[in-house]
Formats: C-alpha cells, sequence, structure tokens
C-alpha cells in the first residue's frame, strides 16, 4: 500500500531516530505518515512507529532457519472506524504485507542467485 516514501532529512542515514514521510493508499484513500526509526539492529531488526497519520507501530525482526531466514512481522495500533475500520485495515494489511513480502523474497532469492 505504500507509493512512495522519503527521508525528512535527505541523504541522513537510517539509524535510531531517523524518521521518513510515507504516503500511501487504504480503503481508497491516500494517506501520509510520518515514522520514527525506535529499533535497529542490522541485519536482524527494524521497528518504526507512526509519529504523524495513521497510529502503526511495526517490527521486521529477521530470524535464521533451516532453509535460509524467516521474517517475522508485528503490527499495532489504532486505525479509524472502531473495531470494523481496524478489521478492515487488519485484512488490507496483511494482504498488502504478504505480497510486498513475496516480492522481497523474489528479489532476494534473484541476487543471491545472480551472485
Amino acid at each position: 500500500s505504500i507509493e512512495r516514501a522519503r527521508r525528512v532529512v535527505p541523504g541522513a542515514p537510517v539509524c535510531l531516530g531517523a524518521r521518513a514521510i510515507v504516503i500511501g493508499r487504504l480503503l481508497g484513500q491516500t494517506l501520509e505518515s510520518e515514522t520514527e526509526v525506535v529499533g535497529f539492529e542490522p541485519p536482524r531488526l527494524f521497528s518504526t512507529r507512526a509519529v504523524r497519520g495513521p497510529r502503526l507501530n511495526t517490527c521486521f525482526t529477521l530470524v535464521p532457519c533451516a532453509s535460509g531466514a524467516r521474517v517475522d512481522v508485528e503490527v499495532s495500533g489504532d486505525v479509524p472506524g472502531g473495531v470494523l475500520g481496524a478489521r478492515l485495515a487488519e485484512g488490507f494489511l496483511r494482504k498488502e504485507l504478504l505480497l510486498s513480502l513475496e516480492r522481497l523474497r523474489a528479489i532476494s532469492e534473484r541476487e543471491s542467485r545472480d551472485g
């Protein structure tokens, strides 16, 4: 659902406290949010919290496993619309996240093959 993103401070490194402006679509609406990196332990952990816009917190953890690696993702926060809004957003975000992770997997596998 993310269409574009940019760092608040152009060229600044990705690190704890770094911020980005993220623009995407959710249920037909264009949404802009600002996120802050609150967890950063390369290559194992990356987490953010929204400081403006939809109040979502995300945490991506890379876990080694027998077949390579697994990405565990946790998303929490508040969305407009109460319980119904939360259920709709969860279904949409789950679908979008799975598609994004599949694209990332394909890129990673292609790069590891092509060396």
